[in-house]
């Protein structure tokens, strides 16, 4: 997806001698002069706004900033030399860039209350405008309060049980259905349907790109529709970006972007065309051991389609009823009314398989 860039921030940086917050671009703690080193992290101020200086914009475009391998020096992107010991930057280190920062965010934030005199003040104040304390939640070296591991939610245990006792069907059904047993039972009833699918011409309606409508076809209503997306622009096309957000430049600056791609749009439509369809079924049903097929009477442009067949046959053993499906009217043939059969049936009753009684 193509990356299109909104402008450029200044980040800010939190010394870890005294806590408080600096620019980005600066390389100085402005209140205990601490230096900030090459493995301080830049973060996201709590107000961003977009920089307007036209030197600022070249220097944040100057990619990350150069640490001298001699004296240790931050030294800017495009920088020849070191600007302390004039050493060649070919042989320093790049600070790390790219890493995204968050959403690009210019909504008003809350005013912050300063944790020493409790004077508020705009969110994006360094230090205090009353007392200059820092207005950073806390020290940077105070370790965070410990987290207690919080007990698991009653509705974890509830999960649990539900998922015992789904378990435990399961496992019974199975039971069922691998438990079988061995019964005598004759014919009690037979039931037969054939039935043959009648075919026609007949209008359907499909949808389709209007570039893929068959040529035989009647075309219809239209509407404009998201056919495919593409990283260029196109006719007919909308231009769909994401959020904004901020990509560490690794030099104080954070460049916002945001990923934009295409919508490119196509005419979506209705079609009609005569097409072979299913117009009637012809069914032919039973009670004896003779199934027929139905007869049938076709208009012109009709022919027969598919056939199909469907048997029951009824046992009976003891006052109890069981059912089963033979799979063709050779099978279905054999069972003659009162004849006797050996069935084996499962827990549930059902009719596994069928022999002759012996």
């Amino acid at each position: 997806m193509p990356q299109e860039t909104v402008g450029y921030v200044k980040l800010e940086w939190t010394c870890k001698r005294c806590g408080s917050k600096n620019v980005g671009t600066t390389k100085i703690c402005a209140t205990c002069g601490n230096v900030m080193s090459a493995t301080d992290q830049f973060e996201r101020p709590a107000q961003p706004a977009l920089i307007k200086d036209e030197k600022e914009i070249a220097a944040a475009q100057a990619g990350p900033d150069i640490t001298c391998k001699y004296c240790g020096a931050r030294n800017r992107g495009d920088a020849p030399v070191c600007s302390q010991c004039s050493a060649d930057l070919k042989e320093g280190t790049a600070r790390p860039a790219g890493q995204a920062l968050g959403a690009f965010e210019t909504t008003a934030k809350p005013a912050v209350k300063c944790p020493y005199c409790g004077e508020l003040n705009p969110a994006t104040a360094l230090k205090c405008q009353k007392c200059a304390g820092s207005l950073a939640p806390r020290p940077i070296d105070q370790p965070p309060p410990a987290v207690k591991s919080a007990a698991p939610p009653a509705r974890t245990g509830l999960f649990a049980a539900l998922g015992l006792a789904a378990l435990a069907v399961c496992v019974f059904v199975f039971i069922l259905m691998s438990r079988t047993s061995d019964t005598l039972a004759a014919v009690q009833g037979v039931q037969w349907q054939r039935s043959i699918a009648i075919l026609g011409f007949r209008p359907v309606t499909h949808a389709a790109w209007q570039d893929q409508i068959p040529a035989d076809a009647q075309p219809g209503a239209c509407t404009a529709r998201v056919r495919r997306t593409q990283s260029e622009p196109a006719p007919n096309a909308d231009k769909i970006c994401g959020t904004p957000y901020t990509l560490d430049q690794g030099n104080g600056t954070g460049k916002v972007v945001q990923d934009c791609e295409y919508q490119v749009k196509d005419q979506w439509c209705d079609y009609t065309r005569a097409e072979e369809v299913v117009v009637d079924t012809a069914v032919a049903r039973g009670t004896a051991d003779n199934p027929q097929w139905p007869e049938i009477n076709l208009l012109t442009g009709q022919r027969a389609g598919d056939r199909a067949e469907k048997y029951l046959v009824t046992f009976s053993s003891d006052d109890k009823r069981f059912e089963y499906e033979p799979k063709d009217a050779a099978e279905f043939a054999k069972y003659r009314i009162n004849s006797r059969w050996k069935l084996t049936v499962n827990g549930f009753g059902q009719v596994v398989s069928v022999e002759a009684a012996k």
